[in-house]
């Protein structure tokens, strides 16, 4: 299944004012393939402190897993997708 992961936090919880969240979430991001997550895309926009993700994986569970060091850091929304032709 695809799925579209949009990733908001604040100016308040952004990394860059906690620095030791930086690490943890870099590393979050870099072992999704751990998890059978394979991203497709990742797109960011820094100024409303937004990461955008396109992804693929066999269950949400599976999600759930990949993502959870992370959980606390922001809201998540995740998204079925279907690609378009």
């Amino acid at each position: 299944m695809l799925f579209m992961i949009q990733h908001t936090h604040d100016y308040s919880t952004c990394q860059t004012h906690h620095p030791e969240n930086g690490p943890k979430f870099k590393e979050t991001l870099a072992n999704l393939g751990s998890h059978g997550v394979k991203v497709h895309e990742m797109y960011s926009n820094r100024l409303e402190h937004t990461l955008f993700i396109v992804c693929e994986a066999d269950s949400f569970e599976a999600l759930d897993q990949a993502f959870d060091p992370i959980l606390e850091m922001g809201h998540l929304e995740v998204t079925p997708v279907m690609k378009r032709d």
